[in-house]
């Protein structure tokens, strides 16, 4: 019995798919897990990950133009569907709203359990709008009621998605990093010169717009001397950053890296950023996975007043929220936890990291799997399918 990811993506940065599909393999729930996404130049169309988990790319990313994009993704699926319509599909976990429609078929065509995955709210995104805009409502709207269950990635998601759709089989289910020591190699200070006693403030993840980029910028120019800002990751922006950093002495941009190794990455700063600007109601009710690094690595943080990360951080006394996006805003929030109790912060970091590890989420997504899909395991009669590399988790 096959379980199948579908996700528009190489699989090069995915970490909540991966560390889905390590627990579901040490559920000893499926015979093969795919992950199933597109091709890109330099990548195996076919990748074993471990015994029982695989990469399967197939086509190529798709382009910007909305011709171009409907028409790649229509390939993609009529050569997903080829491939795995005959196969013995137990599940089919599909992790964007693209990829429901040929979710829905394979369902039919194979009578597996399928599972809508959304990793934000579909159809309020960033930039999303027009023609795009309204092919994505239409389609979830039709499709959503197929899903055998609904995985959300933050409770002001899943309650929206409750309201619009009246569901019942939902999931909360947040990508926390696994429990665990880190590293404590002082990586960016060795790297950057910084001084001893120069606080770092680190914002890891997607360099775009919408993340609040510029304001951080702007505001940790402002703040020469007081504290300096790494920026560590991948995209438009990044090149931007590299740019700023070259005339600005306290800031500094570090490539992404691999997964396994971000969290002692993040453990090189002393506190993190995770500065949302709500330009989408997806950005407004969104839980950035960087805010579970951070609490894991014990990192106090710095967010912006989007809905759940704010309550977040109020409720569990791990930071401070700062009063809007902009740069000044920022530049007070940061003066603001310089001046706070760190030993208080690390008590409650400790507490958070303890309750939001992979671990806690492993077990509901067992509930989901067991009780609510009504899967059996083979753990207890057959034994494991191969050992799960743990390090691919992370």
């Amino acid at each position: 019995m096959i379980n199948i990811h579908l996700y528009p993506s190489p699989f090069l940065n995915e970490s909540r798919i991966l560390r889905e599909a390590c627990s579901l393999s040490r559920l000893a729930l499926f015979d093969r897990i795919d992950l199933v996404g597109v091709g890109q130049e330099g990548l195996p169309a076919l990748e074993d990950l471990q015994d029982n988990i695989r990469i399967v790319r197939i086509g190529q990313r798709s382009g910007d133009r909305l011709i171009g994009k409907l028409r790649r993704t229509g390939d993609w699926t009529r050569a997903v569907y080829q491939r795995y319509r005959d196969d013995e599909l137990g599940c089919i976990n599909c992790h964007s709203i693209a990829t429901l429609p040929l979710g829905v078929l394979l369902k039919r065509a194979t009578g597996a359990r399928l599972v809508y995955d959304a990793h934000e709210l579909e159809t309020e995104t960033n930039g999303l709008g027009g023609v795009r805009k309204c092919l994505t409502r239409w389609a979830e709207r039709a499709l959503i009621r197929h899903a055998d269950h609904c995985i959300f990635v933050g409770q002001a998601i899943e309650q929206w998605y409750v309201r619009k759709y009246a569901l019942r089989n939902v999931t909360v289910l947040y990508n926390c990093p696994p429990r665990r020591s880190v590293n404590p190699a002082d990586y960016f200070r060795k790297a950057y010169s910084i001084d001893a006693g120069m606080p770092i403030f680190l914002y890891q993840g997607f360099i775009g717009e919408g993340r609040g980029i510029r304001n951080l910028v702007e505001a940790f120019a402002g703040l020469a001397g007081r504290a300096a800002l790494v920026v560590m990751g991948y995209g438009p922006l990044a090149d931007w950053i590299a740019g700023e950093a070259a005339r600005h002495g306290g800031i500094h941009y570090h490539p992404a890296v691999a997964p396994e190794r971000l969290l002692d990455y993040t453990a090189a700063a002393d506190f993190g950023l995770s500065v949302i600007e709500a330009t989408s109601l997806s950005y407004e009710y969104c839980m950035p996975n960087k805010l579970f690094e951070y609490v894991m690595a014990r990192k106090p943080v710095l967010v912006s007043p989007t809905r759940e990360q704010s309550e977040f951080v109020r409720r569990h006394g791990i930071g401070e929220v700062t009063s809007d996006a902009s740069a000044a805003a920022i530049r007070d929030g940061v003066l603001r936890l310089l001046t706070r109790d760190q030993r208080v912060l690390q008590d409650a970091l400790v507490r958070t990291a303890d309750e939001y590890c992979w671990e806690g989420q492993e077990a509901k997504l067992e509930i989901v799997y067991l009780n609510a899909l009504g899967m059996r395991s083979r753990r207890y009669g057959q034994g494991r399918q191969g050992e799960v590399r743990h390090d691919l988790c992370h």
